[in-house]
């Protein structure tokens, strides 16, 4: 167990914040399954134009998901020190800077990871939240923008801005994910700051959780692409990472199963109605590496009512 501030957060893994994916629906589906933290999708920190009640529309939360960390992303260090304290306001155990997003979009507006050009503004940001906001603040960062000289400076003065963990993915923003994760300037960070440091890039099994802590020292592993559509993987890392044992990969009807409970919290907890592609996109992830699941998502992608996709992932189980 490890503290990222005040929270203790009671495993090794942890959930990346992920648009369209690290919804409160999903985040359960995930601690359900092990996750020892969860983050949600990046929000805008513009409280001013967009008001509080966007927020509470874009972030939600439940007492079964805890700890939670609520990830947003801005330029400005008012604004995101007040989005800061309005997520803690909301239920949010960790509030998380975004310094990492790699997109054209937000690169446009001066967010994500093209703030790693300016390292006073970094200091700026970190500082005001830190400063303001009750619950503790991280950042995640890549490794620059397009060379990784800065990287551990980048780091320290994070570190001494008062952030009290930071995720480290193992690629520049002009990578964004292409080529292999360098875990060793993950490792150059543990070795250097002194705040819990979170490993991002290329887990995409229980295998992969086990090199990364051992080959970097990192507190925690976040799992991203690899937790997409399958949850499973928490509890595989886990349990690999205490007795290891590797669990065997989950059953098209284990998958099946999941894809039905998410389906029930989407209904339970979901703000606004889930509409038909919202199960879409569910049960196309779910059938991923399932015997015939190529042709059920083509099946699924002409589906006209929910009933019709839970028909073609049923046959699926044999």
């Amino acid at each position: 167990m490890i503290n990222i501030g005040n929270v203790r957060i009671k495993g090794k893994t942890v959930l990346a914040p992920m648009c369209a994916v690290s919804t409160l629906p999903y985040r359960i589906l995930c601690k359900r399954h092990g996750a020892a933290l969860v983050f949600s999708e990046m929000i805008d920190a513009d409280v001013e134009q967009y008001g509080k009640y966007r927020f509470k529309k874009e972030f939600n939360t439940a007492e079964i998901e805890r700890p939670v960390a609520a990830q947003i992303f801005g330029s400005d260090p008012k604004k995101l020190a007040e989005s800061a304290q309005v997520m803690a306001d909301m239920n949010a155990d960790i509030v998380d800077i975004n310094m990492g997003c790699p997109s054209i979009k937000l690169s446009r507006n001066n967010a994500g990871a093209i703030l790693l050009k300016d390292q006073k503004l970094i200091a700026d940001i970190i500082s005001s939240a830190a400063s303001t906001t009750s619950i503790p603040v991280t950042a995640k960062i890549r490794l620059g923008i397009d060379s990784s000289k800065d990287t551990v400076k980048i780091a320290k003065i994070i570190e001494r801005a008062g952030a009290s963990a930071i995720t480290v993915h193992g690629r520049t923003m002009r990578a964004k994910y292409a080529g292999t994760a360098d875990w060793d300037m993950i490792r150059k960070i543990k070795d250097t700051v002194g705040i819990p440091v979170i490993g991002n890039g290329d887990v995409f099994c229980a295998q992969d959780a086990k090199d990364m802590l051992e080959q970097t020292g990192c507190d925690l592993v976040m799992i991203g692409r690899g937790a997409i559509g399958n949850p499973f993987i928490f509890r595989q890392c886990e349990d690999y990472l205490k007795s290891g044992k590797i669990i065997t990969d989950p059953t098209a009807k284990d998958k099946i199963t999941a894809y039905n409970t998410m389906c029930d919290l989407m209904d339970r907890y979901k703000r606004i109605k889930p509409q038909l592609k919202d199960y879409k996109v569910q049960a196309c992830w779910f059938s991923k590496g399932v015997s015939g699941g190529r042709e059920a998502r083509m099946k699924i992608g002409t589906c006209e009512t929910k009933d019709e996709i839970d028909a073609v992932l049923d046959g699926l189980c044999g």
